[in-house]
């Protein structure tokens, strides 16, 4: 992958994952028509799951997928909203089932289904009349330590801060470079992260 500005790759990656995949769908709607909305945010993989079983451990994947989510929506509309809001969708490191501990910007994470089962998913969603807004984190990925040997595309030390934790929070310096809970935090000075 080329030199992107972080603006430019999420772009690229939004396009790729969802646009390139759905040419039928329309490639977002305005600013006005989104202020008219409810949101309905959820977290995949805790929203809907094709299992009876309870999740006995909350500290790890439950089995949330899209395919399940989709058989909510008429769930969501009953609500009264009109959109929804998507936890990240990227592969994740090691018990990431929220979705904010990015491990391959590239992939789909595979506990949620395949990039097909998403596909359909929004497509479902905007035949209900569903508007579909996917959560981004561009600050940070999962807890790697020092080893960004795994992260994908952000792979190398120099994409990265120092590491510091964050001890302040009113010093800005530390808010901006240093980690929360110890998730190494991109640097936005390196072009691919910037």
């Amino acid at each position: 992958m080329g030199i992107l500005s972080r603006k430019a790759f999420l772009s690229a990656f939004l396009a790729t994952v969802v646009v390139a995949a759905l040419p039928e769908v329309a490639l977002g709607e305005p600013a006005s028509a989104w202020k008219q909305r409810i949101v309905y945010q959820i977290l995949t993989d805790r929203f809907a799951s094709s299992s009876t079983a309870p999740c006995t451990d909350l500290q790890t994947y439950c089995g949330g997928t899209f395919n399940a989510a989709a058989g909510k929506l008429a769930y969501v509309a009953e609500l009264g909203c009109d959109a929804l809001w998507i936890s990240p969708i990227v592969e994740n490191t090691a018990d990431g089932y929220h979705g904010y501990w990015a491990k391959n910007f590239d992939l789909v994470n595979p506990h949620f289904g395949t990039s097909a089962d998403l596909q359909t998913f929004v497509s479902d969603a905007h035949s209900a009349g569903i508007f579909v807004m996917l959560d981004v984190v561009a600050n940070h990925v999962g807890n790697v330590d020092l080893d960004f040997s795994t992260i994908v595309p952000f792979n190398r030390s120099e994409h990265y801060h120092t590491k510091c934790q964050i001890t302040d929070w009113d010093n800005q310096q530390q808010v901006e470079v240093c980690r929360l809970a110890n998730l190494p935090d991109l640097n936005q000075t390196q072009p691919l992260c910037a």
